[in-house]
């Protein structure tokens, strides 16, 4: 039986190779990191746990440090908690790194910012290593190309063209902040269910705003990195197809920007494959884990 008044809570960077889950979200039977990663935690502590991360994945997509917390009664530090973890997990998903938090922090209300990065592979040849982490073209790219196009997705957009399925499914970033969705049992065991004084409005609609884009090549790799204050369902995809049509000499460069002003989705570029894209880091503000003990304080080997 758990104690509500021993809850802590504790934030999880996982990494994880996407292609054997059905993304983050609980999907039933199937397979999800969500799931995996609650079941390895419930083990550890020896109650149920409910973890939240700081978005969702889709079925393919690969993390190298999604952020994640939950609540636990336990008192194993995070030193101990990081190996205990791993040690139940298999080998596409591991535990990078384990900080404690305020018990207000939330993993995806409180993200500043997101960086994804998508691999195209340049080469005629398939890959064996690379081919489930990167889309095979095997054609040649205008990159001075791409790169003026990304260029012109700097800033705060309407990026209404580059969302998937709209009508379908609201996009996680817009989901409503409910009171379970905010305050877990570390919070109210506290008493501190205010929302936390560095908490930022999140961004509404389809308005965001990316602070980069940039195309970083690497032998046959060619690299898409974004960063922005949150992303739409799909829209890094959207985004790197889109780039790759200007790449291939389908489009110019300032069709992006056409696009941007049609907030019309069938006329960007498709949703490249997901095996592609990574989440590669979530940045949030210092405050929640200001003198906290945190898996960092481990001696370099």
């Amino acid at each position: 039986m758990t104690n509500l008044w021993a809850m802590r809570r504790i934030v999880l960077d996982i990494e994880f190779h996407g292609k054997g889950f059905y993304g983050w979200q609980r999907q039933g039977p199937d397979r999800s990191v969500q799931g995996t990663l609650e079941a390895a935690i419930a083990d550890l502590v020896g109650h149920v746990v409910s973890v939240q991360s700081s978005g969702r994945t889709d079925r393919g997509v690969h993390a190298l440090a999604m952020p994640a917390h939950v609540d636990i009664d336990s008192r194993l530090a995070p030193r101990e908690i990081m190996p205990a973890l791993n040690h139940r997990l298999m080998h596409d998903l591991a535990v990078r790194r384990v900080r404690e938090v305020d018990p207000r922090f939330h993993a995806r209300f409180d993200a500043v910012t997101k960086l994804y990065r998508y691999t195209l592979l340049r080469h005629r040849a398939r890959s064996p290593l690379l081919g489930d982490r990167a889309h095979q073209v095997p054609r040649p790219l205008d990159v001075r190309a791409m790169q003026q196009a990304a260029a012109l997705l700097v800033g705060t957009h309407d990026f209404a063209s580059f969302q998937t399925n709209p009508e379908r499914e609201p996009t996680p970033d817009d989901a409503p902040e409910t009171t379970a969705d905010r305050i877990g049992p570390a919070a109210v065991a506290s008493g501190a269910t205010e929302p936390p004084p560095w908490r930022k409005p999140r961004p509404k609609g389809t308005i965001r705003t990316l602070s980069r884009a940039a195309l970083v090549e690497t032998d046959d790799l060619l690299n898409i990195e974004v960063e922005g204050d949150g992303f739409l369902r799909g829209m890094v995809r959207a985004l790197a197809g889109t780039l790759l049509e200007v790449g291939l000499g389908k489009q110019p460069p300032h069709w992006v920007t056409e696009l941007i002003g049609r907030k019309d989705r069938c006329e960007a570029g498709a949703n490249l494959p997901p095996h592609g894209l990574a989440l590669v880091r979530v940045d949030y503000p210092p405050e929640p884990f200001e003198n906290r003990e945190s898996t960092d304080d481990l001696p370099p080997l």
